[in-house]
């Protein structure tokens, strides 16, 4: 590997890690969720990176995609199940990592939260090159199995790549039976996903999150030029774009800008979720994030 890349990929991880350990030390009851992804994201800025995508604030059945619109008034309530998921990125080269926070230390999920983490750490004890990815589910699968709750199915981790959070690479919560394997030089996030329900989330409204989209992208546009294929958030692109809003309703009409939605647990079951992003050499396993 390139030794420029690596030390992108390592010094995104770091701040990556920090910003996360951040975000969590501003959850509590009442707080803002604007407050807390904009002193998030602003974190990173000053530690010389860029957000990877926006922080992910996604509460109770929600397992992802939610952050802060502008002038959102939403706050946080004690025993809410907070699943933050952020990263940082240094010339495009990316971190991914994720916790699960029950606001006001209620303890009504400590064992739904240890789930996630849990299978996470048993993941990383197995990983190595050239593993089949199949295997890797299955570790994950079976220690949330274990403890009692049901991996959740149709979400997973998956491959990074440069200005590309979400490669080809899917890896599963359970073993799909997958042989292909994680080949040397590879990035990837592996992000178990943990419910008190059937394992299954659905697409919900949007969660103000949005991505570059299509085949070919108009370089001039001020939005490709500030994130490239990265997801940015509404509340990013004020200052670039006069009328926002309409900028992205038209964008979007055009299938040039798409949103995520967010995700939701199909019976409205408790999500947790735990994430590390690692950098897989042919002769070491980094955990960048940890």
């Amino acid at each position: 590997m390139d030794p420029y890349e690596k030390s992108c990929i390592l010094k995104a991880g770091k701040i990556g890690k920090a910003a996360l350990e951040f975000a969590q030390t501003l959850i509590e009851p009442g707080a803002l969720l604007l407050d807390v992804a904009e002193k998030t994201e602003t974190f990173i800025r000053q530690e010389g990176a860029q957000p990877s995508f926006p922080l992910n604030l996604s509460i109770n059945h929600e397992a992802a995609h939610y952050t802060p619109f502008p002038n959102d008034k939403k706050t946080f309530k004690t025993g809410d199940l907070v699943k933050v998921d952020i990263g940082a990125q240094v010339d495009g080269f990316i971190s991914d990592n994720a916790a699960t926070v029950e606001v006001g230390g209620t303890g009504n999920y400590s064992n739904l939260i240890d789930s996630s983490r849990e299978a996470l750490e048993a993941a990383l004890k197995v990983l190595r090159p050239n593993i089949p990815i199949g295997l890797i589910g299955r570790v994950i699968g079976d220690k949330i199995n274990s403890m009692g709750f049901k991996p959740v199915k149709n979400l997973g981790g998956h491959g990074i790549n440069r200005f590309d959070l979400h490669s080809r690479i899917f890896i599963p919560n359970y073993d799909d039976g997958n042989g292909a394997t994680i080949t040397p030089g590879t990035v990837i996030a592996i992000e178990p996903f943990a419910s008190t329900g059937t394992g299954m989330i659905h697409n919900g409204p949007g969660g103000n999150i949005y991505i570059m989209s299509g085949t070919k992208q108009d370089k001039r546009d001020p939005v490709y030029g500030a994130f490239n294929m990265l997801p940015f958030a509404e509340r990013w692109i004020t200052s670039l774009i006069p009328d926002h809003s309409a900028y992205l309703r038209k964008m979007m009409g055009k299938k040039q800008i798409s949103q995520f939605p967010v995700l939701k647990e199909h019976n409205g079951a408790m999500i947790s979720q735990a994430e590390h992003t690692i950098l897989v050499l042919a002769d070491e396993i980094i955990v960048t994030t940890k």
